[in-house]
């Protein structure tokens, strides 16, 4: 698609044009309209910033539905994070609904069955992202999808006008710079879902977990370059075995391992789109964060974006 913001040059209006359009920018959906087809009304408009698909849809009385069937077939496991822009709507996940008015903000998982239902005209912003980048445990997210988060006060009040300017100042963003503004997202909606999880931890879990986890993070970020970064050295600069150190990020839902590698592939990506580094080439790019093997860089990027390393620069130079 591309950085600019962007509409199907095929959708002529038609209900059916839109439900095609919706499904090609997001994951498999259903939807269904409330009223006579004749008469529908609706728009998407769409832009990659990085590994965000950044979205505006518009419709009218309409009810679309991600379903177990459609999961089963195709699961590229992604959050989508709304804004609600103008209208109203209803977002159902598990047991709950996040009934949302302009202004008010909410996540839900591509992974597991949801619906989103309006009954009048609505538009909303949508930033869909891979799970993997919010850095959180997942099984503690899933208590908070299809909740409303009020996009007046604390973190919600940065989010919510970022969203809405950057739904209304695409066509300028060059790859480089929307590549940002899409971490941008990512960051604050992270920041969002952990001010939320902050609850006092189980009385099996060290207090120190917390403190732990953020020193390994910092930690990790800056020695990205370092071919010798591994959880065993981790363990051994934090004065705690390899053992320990597993158990408590086994607690978060991840291991180290797996935040030295996703780390290390959001440099690569952020590289890739960086005109100043358009004299490296790929090979290099992936030796210079930690990936040796080329032909093994190129599996693991492809497997966590969905494109190529070769794929992604070539559509960015594009």
């Amino acid at each position: 698609m591309g950085a600019p913001t962007t509409q199907d040059p095929g959708l002529d209006g038609s209900f059916e044009a839109w439900e095609d359009r919706i499904c090609h920018t997001f994951v498999p959906l259903r939807a269904r309209c409330s009223r006579d087809t004749s008469h529908f009304s609706g728009d998407v408009g769409s832009a990659t910033l990085g590994a965000v698909v950044f979205a505006e849809v518009s419709a009218s009385h309409t009810q679309v539905e991600r379903t177990p069937r459609l999961i089963k077939a195709d699961d590229p496991e992604f959050y989508k994070f709304g804004l609600q822009i103008s209208g109203s709507s209803i977002i159902e996940q598990g047991d709950r609904q996040a009934h949302l008015h302009p202004g008010d903000l909410t996540l839900y998982d591509t992974s597991r069955p949801y619906r989103v239902s309006s009954s009048n005209d609505f538009r909303m912003t949508v930033a869909m992202f891979p799970r993997s980048l919010i850095r959180l445990p997942e099984q503690q997210m899933a208590s908070l999808t299809a909740v409303r988060l009020a996009g007046d006060h604390g973190l919600g009040a940065l989010i919510a006008p970022l969203m809405r300017e950057l739904g209304a100042h695409l066509t300028a963003a060059r790859p480089v710079v929307a590549t940002h503004l899409g971490d941008a997202v990512v960051e604050l909606v992270t920041a969002a879902f952990a001010q939320q999880l902050q609850r006092p931890l189980d009385p099996g879990s060290p207090s120190g977990h917390r403190t732990l986890i953020a020193q390994v993070r910092k930690f990790v970020d800056e020695r990205l370059q370092d071919p010798g970064l591994t959880s065993k050295a981790v363990a051994e600069a934090h004065f705690v075995s390899v053992r320990y150190l597993q158990k408590v990020f086994e607690s978060e839902g991840t291991s180290v391992s797996a935040l030295i590698r996703t780390r290390r592939l959001e440099q690569c990506r952020r590289d890739l789109v960086d005109p100043g580094c358009g004299h490296l080439s790929i090979a290099q790019i992936g030796h210079r964060w930690g990936f040796p093997d080329a032909a093994h860089f190129s599996r693991l990027f492809r497997s966590t974006y969905g494109q190529s390393p070769r794929e992604l620069r070539k559509g960015c130079a594009a």
